[in-house]
Order: structure tokens, then sequence, then C-alpha cells
């Protein structure tokens, strides 16, 4: 419950930036032991500012408010709002919170404060939670490297992979996989051997731009863990499962494996 007991008490909140904001506010008006008078303020804020949204009670009176909200009506940029108790000029913050577009800060008597949010992008991150081996020259998705993926958005991508080889003459292939795409772009660093002082590499600049398709193969490996980054672009033309992917250069046993703990994540990307 938020009371306004005094004539001089009031709420204000204060907006990070030119954005357009809309605040509505509700409240009771209670005289004690003689009436109450329901009542509410609107305020249209377009600047960064302190501006009051529930003004001070009248004589006798005071303002239980019952409901704030706080909406970010512009269409791309975020604001930042924080909501004050003014008790006559000395100021309290009761709540902050950065609203994305279209985002909405609410207060309700009884629940408290909560954001209402809007679609946010998409975003995964995940792990192999047990080692992947993969003893053939065929591609399969490395078990938990997957995700969904959705038909016409943006997306970019980093996979971190913790690796070694069976034999140092049989290197690793890494790709990815997917629905079809409209337009796709791969890189790679994928180191063979050595260690962090003296390694050797072998890159790829990230021209690879068809699915199931080696970036930077590699035609020597180390039997030793070492780590490679896979990265890229992509933009499927269908809804479907992203992977990542991974086979031995050569048809050896346990030819290649990726251990537990390397990771992946996926993100939308659309300006």
């Amino acid at each position: 419950m938020l009371i306004l007991a005094l004539t001089t008490d009031k709420l204000q909140v204060t907006t990070s930036a030119a954005v357009t904001t809309d605040v509505h506010a509700s409240f009771v008006d209670v005289i004690v032991g003689t009436s109450s008078t329901p009542g509410k303020q609107n305020t249209a804020i377009t600047t960064a500012t302190t501006t009051d949204i529930v003004a001070v009670p009248g004589g006798s009176t005071q303002r239980v408010v019952k409901h704030i909200n706080i909406r970010n009506k512009h269409a791309t940029s975020p604001q930042d709002v924080t909501v004050i108790y003014d008790a006559n000029g000395t100021d309290y913050e009761l709540h902050k919170a950065t609203l994305l577009a279209g985002e909405v800060l609410e207060y309700q008597e009884g629940i408290g404060w909560f954001v209402v949010q809007t679609v946010r992008k998409e975003s995964y991150y995940r792990r192999v939670t047990s080692d992947y081996v993969n003893a053939t020259t065929s591609f399969s998705d490395v078990t938990g490297l997957t995700c969904p993926v959705t038909s016409g958005k943006q997306y970019v991508f980093t996979a971190h992979l913790f690796h070694f080889a069976n034999a140092t003459t049989s290197g690793p292939r890494f790709a990815i996989n997917g629905p079809a795409m409209t337009g796709l772009r791969l890189g790679a660093i994928i180191m063979e051997s050595g260690g962090v002082a003296a390694a050797v590499m072998n890159g790829n600049v990230g021209d690879v731009t068809a699915l199931d398709t080696a970036v930077a193969a590699t035609t020597d490996s180390t039997t030793t863990m070492v780590m490679s980054i896979m990265s890229g672009w992509f933009n499927p033309s269908a809804s479907g499962t992203f992977a990542v992917r991974a086979c031995s250069e050569v048809a050896v046993a346990a030819g290649i494996t990726i251990k537990a703990g390397s990771f992946l994540r996926v993100f939308e990307c659309d300006n």
C-alpha cells in the first residue's frame, strides 16, 4: 500500500531519456471517518526529467494509491524509470527499472512492482553435458549444442569446443546444420597442437556459406585436449533446429572427442 498522508507528499518518476512515456495512476482519497473518493492522474512524458505522477492530497485527506502504470511507448528506444516518494522535498527511491520499447512498469496494491515485458529477442545458451564422440567421417549433431530457430530472423552464434583426436594424423571437422537458409557465414579457429604459448592453429576467415560443410578442415590434430572456436551468422528461411556438427577426418576408433563443458551461444541480432 502506498499512502500520501500529508499535503506535502507526492509521487514522482524520473526518466533517463527523451523517450515518450505514459503514466496512469489510480488512487482513493480518504477523509478519515467521513468519506472516500476515487481519483486518477494521467501524465505524458517526453523528456529526461523528474515529473509528478501523483499529486499531493488535499487538507485532512489521505491519498491511497491503488495502481500505477508506466509505459515506454517508444518504438525502439529503452527508458530508465525511477519512482520516487517525495516527502516535502526529501526524495526516497521506491523502484527503478529499465523499460525496453513497449514495456510497462506496474504497481498494484497488494502485489507490488513488476515489469510487463514485450517479446524479447531469442537467446540460447547450451553446453555439452557428456563427452561427444564421432569415429566416422559423417557429420552428426554435437549432443547438447542444438536450439530452435525461427524463420526470417537474423542470428549470430559462437561455440567453444574442447576436443582431442584419436591420432595426430586425424583432424577434426566442424560445421553447422539447420533448416533451409537464406544466408549464412561461418568461420573458425581450430587448434591442432601445442600449448597456449606455442600453438599450431588452422584458421578460416569465414567463407563457408553452406550447411554441413567443414570449416577450417584440418589434416593433423592432437591427442591432448585443446580448444577451438567457431563463430558465424545465419538467417533461416524456415523454422527448425540449429546444430553444431562434428566428425573425424579419418574413420578410426574414437576419432574425435568433444568434452563435456563445451558450449554454444546463439542469439537474435536484428538491428
